[in-house]
Order: structure tokens, then sequence, then C-alpha cells
């Protein structure tokens, strides 16, 4: 007698909201972080996998909501509160889950996370991962006037080629930062287990540090840490495979003028024309080690500039 048991695979997924001002409506769509916070939470639970979802504040707000989601209010300094700390409340709940799934997620409560998304990440991250590669998304919003997607941190178009097998990918060494990380267990695990893990080391992309925030959003795939060799996105027709953006649902970044560069460039418009691209050989790690000797080097350099 055989017996087929049919695994369901899972993935929890924590989500920090800070919410201090709950009327105050934001984006061109005019809703309240709550409206946002919904929304993807609807969106997230239509996931094809097992999906839990914790929700992280820090007032009464969310008590009375119904929310397909778990609440965990903490108890945190206003001060701290102001600087963003309550986006490192989640790591304990998270270490003691380190067991309990087979993917990991922390994301900030206003970015789309789609099915299309998740078989994205699912069809390349172990063929990246196996070579030490981080597979990256961009971040994009739309902008209501001329109905277009602009990447919000690509300020630069990237310009460089890698070849894994037949697969050509486009390497993003510019900025990989994207409001959110996923992992698998294994990977979570490595996670736990380095120095990006604790709020105690700092962490930068060769421009500048990233803030409190930031550094609990970028996992440990950031441009300037050590787990990766570089971030990675397929490239399709001479352009970034179409999944690998995703949407900041609040769309509160266009045109403010007080934000250098954000919206740059359109999505279609972040990577070089192929012919002006050009295809690297795996020197990562000395491109690295380069960069990060000339950024401690950064503060004696502008002395003489």
């Amino acid at each position: 007698m055989f017996i087929i048991l049919n695994y369901i695979m899972s993935i929890v997924i924590h989500i920090p909201f800070y919410n201090p001002n709950p009327e105050k409506k934001e984006g061109y769509r005019n809703l309240t972080r709550f409206d946002y916070l919904k929304e993807n939470i609807n969106n997230l639970k239509t996931l094809s996998i097992k999906t839990d979802i914790f929700i992280h504040t820090h007032n009464s707000f969310l008590d009375d909501k119904n929310l397909e989601a778990k609440t965990v209010k903490h108890e945190i300094k206003e001060d701290d509160l102001n600087k963003g700390y309550l986006t490192w409340f989640c790591r304990s709940l998270m270490e003691k889950q380190k067991d309990d799934y087979d993917y990991y997620m922390y994301l900030e409560h206003d970015i789309k996370f789609q099915e299309n998304h998740l078989q994205y990440w699912l069809k390349y991250q172990e063929l990246l991962y196996k070579k030490n590669f981080n597979l990256g998304f961009f971040v994009y919003e739309k902008n209501n006037s001329d109905n277009e997607n602009y990447s919000i941190h690509m300020t630069k178009k990237l310009d460089k080629l890698y070849k894994i097998d037949k697969h050509k990918f486009i390497v993003n060494d510019f900025e990989n930062y994207c409001c959110f990380w996923i992992y698998t267990k294994q990977q979570f695990q490595s996670f736990l287990n380095s120095k990006w893990w604790l709020f105690k080391k700092r962490a930068h992309n060769f421009r500048h540090n990233y803030g409190i925030t930031e550094r609990s959003a970028i996992g440990f795939h950031g441009l300037s840490m050590d787990h990766f060799k570089a971030t990675l996105i397929p490239e399709v027709n001479g352009q970034p495979i179409p999944d690998s953006f995703i949407e900041h649902m609040t769309n509160n970044y266009y045109g403010k003028t007080d934000l250098r560069n954000v919206c740059k460039f359109k999505t279609n418009d972040v990577f070089v024309n192929l012919d002006e691209s050009k295809e690297v050989s795996d020197n990562f790690n000395i491109n690295k080690f380069i960069k990060t000797f000339l950024w401690k080097l950064r503060f004696i350099t502008r002395k003489f500039n």
C-alpha cells in the first residue's frame, strides 16, 4: 500500500506597519496607509502557496480591523519609532519560525508582491544561488499624468551583462535595494547566522549608507555585503524581464522635487541598448574588494579633492 502525500509549499511574510496618522491620505489614489495595507494583504492571500502574514505595528489601530493576517503589537519608544526601528522588531519572531516555512519574506506594507513575482523568483533563484548570485527586482511607480511606469531607485542606467549557461543576465551593480527580501529556508538560516542579521553592521551601496529602515529591507544582498557576488536580473529582448518590476502602491515619490533623480527612468529604459552594453566575466569579488577599499578611503580622497 502506498500513501501519496501532497506537500504544500509555504511562505511567511512579515510586514512592518508604521501608522502615526491613520487619517492621512497619500498618492494619486488618495488612500490611507491602512487602505494600501489591506489591499496588499488581500493580494498576498491569492498567492498559489500557503501564505501566513504577520503585521508588526505600534498602536491599537488594527485591533478592530478584519484582516487576513495576524497582528503583532510592539511596545516601542516614540523616538525609536520615529527613527524607523519598528522595521527591526519582526526579527525575534522570525527567528522562532526559522524551521516552520519553505520561504521567508520581509515586505514593506505597500510593495505589491504578486503571483508573477513569486513564479519569477521560483524559476530563477535556485540557478543563481548555486553560483552565489542574488536574483534582483526593481521597484516602480505609476505616473498618473502620462500613464507610464518609472523605476524609483535607478538613477543611472545599467550597462553590464553576465552569461550563465545559455541565459543572459543584467548586472545590477548600482542599486539593488527593492524594499523587501525573500529567501528559501536554507538561505534564511544563512542570513540568521550572518553578521548582517542583527543591527550591528553598517551597509551601503558604495555611494551612501543605508538608513535604519533600508537596512532592514535589504536583507543580506546589499551591494557592500559579502554573501552574494552580485545581483542579476534576466535579460529578455534587451530589457530586464518584466516580472522583475514590482509596484510601490502608494505612488508618492514621482514628481517629488526634494528627492533628486527619483523616478528618472521609465521601466523600459533602465538598461542601455544592447549594442552599448558589455558582457563581463566573473570578477565580481575582485571588483567588490576594490570598491570596498575605495569606500574606506573616501574621506581621505574627499579631503584632497
